[in-house]
């Protein structure tokens, strides 16, 4: 018996013990209710700018790229429920809608058992933008789970049609600014918990993109309610990274750096994110979120991402290509390698070959 299939089994077994009775992509859902679809985004093919690869290592994204994106919306869903942070999506005859999920079409393979409780009832209608991750990392929190609002917008709805946003609690300074600038109104929030909530009416969406692949309209959303028109377009910055998946050896990139007349990002002395990144001619940095920031970037910056080869995905080269930048990257050497299929991200930190890193940034900064 394949994953995929004993995954669904035990789905179907929860359904005794108060969880999902079945799994539900988007379609067959809106073939069988389609009085709660509305549509926010046509399906469309993306034309990406093929990535400039420095070293010797491929990245692979030409191929692990998908440029289909599907069409996208947003769900009524009567008397449904919400699963904890994750914001997953169960409607009132126990159907999960997975393709809300970060995981998508990979849904299944995910590890965890699903089960839950007796939820928090909320009265009125309840706009769902919970994402997986979305709690604890500035990424997911802006791209999976305020991304939402853009296909809520775009379908039509706005703030005045809910009575609650559903939303994991800003967990930064930067997040909280986010959520005011967005115009989220704040008497309205409720801050996803562990446990469920349901309520008389959901409001949900389709994950805004597909799982580690986002489009230009994903884009121009963030630039159009956060960014303003640049003043300059002259910055270049090295955008560092603490914790895992550092650049072990990053001193050794620094007189390069300084050569190429870098500045080195530090968001405790930036106030305005947007408006910092949208004035960047280059950016440079590891693989990480701190280059979420380039959903700000004018179209022609110029980017070069660094990225532990334990851990290679195309997040930022989808982003640097929807914003209309040019993207390379170098893969370095990761300390260690996980085993193949292993779920998660890496815990291990990366090297840079200095010489190759040195003549990466001649060449874009030409």
């Amino acid at each position: 018996m394949n994953s995929k299939v004993r995954a669904v089994k035990q789905i179907l077994r929860g359904a005794l013990r108060g969880s999902p009775s079945r799994l539900c992509d988007h379609r067959t859902w809106r073939s069988e209710q389609p009085q709660s679809w509305r549509t926010a985004v046509e399906e469309e093919v993306l034309a990406r700018k093929a990535p400039i690869q420095f070293g010797s290592r491929d990245a692979g994204f030409r191929e692990s790229v998908d440029n289909r994106m599907p069409e996208l919306g947003v769900l009524s869903l009567n008397n449904a429920r919400i699963l904890g942070p994750d914001g997953w999506l169960v409607t009132e005859d126990g159907s999960l809608l997975f393709e809300s999920t970060w995981y998508g079409s990979s849904f299944s393979r995910h590890p965890r058992s699903i089960a839950y409780g007796t939820p928090l009832p909320l009265s009125g209608t309840c706009l769902s933008l919970a994402s997986d991750f979305a709690g604890g990392n500035y990424g997911h929190f802006l791209l999976d789970c305020l991304g939402r609002l853009a296909l809520f917008q775009n379908s039509g709805l706005s703030f005045d049609d809910v009575d609650h946003v559903y939303l994991p609690k800003p967990t930064s300074g930067t997040a909280v600014k986010l959520v005011h600038r967005l115009g989220i109104p704040m008497h309205k929030c409720v801050w996803a918990g562990q446990g469920d909530v349901q309520a008389d009416l959901v409001i949900g969406t389709s994950f805004p993109g597909l799982r580690r692949n986002y489009a230009p309209w994903l884009i121009e959303f963030f630039r159009s309610k956060l960014a303003k028109s640049p003043l300059r377009h002259d910055r270049r910055v090295y955008v560092p990274r603490k914790g895992q998946r550092k650049v072990a050896n990053e001193e050794e990139l620094m007189p390069a750096l300084k050569k190429f007349g870098f500045q080195i990002y530090d968001f405790n002395d930036v106030e305005d994110e947007a408006a910092f990144f949208s004035e960047c001619s280059i950016v440079v940095g590891p693989h990480g979120a701190g280059l979420t920031n380039l959903v700000f970037c004018s179209p022609g910056t110029r980017v070069l991402e660094l990225i532990p080869s334990d851990h290679v995905h195309p997040y930022y080269y989808t982003i640097a290509t929807s914003a209309g930048a040019e993207y390379s990257y170098i893969v370095g050497h990761s300390k260690g390698a996980r085993p193949q299929g292993a779920f998660g991200p890496s815990p291990f930190d990366f090297e840079v070959a200095p010489d190759v890193f040195e003549r990466a940034l001649e060449t874009i900064c030409q």
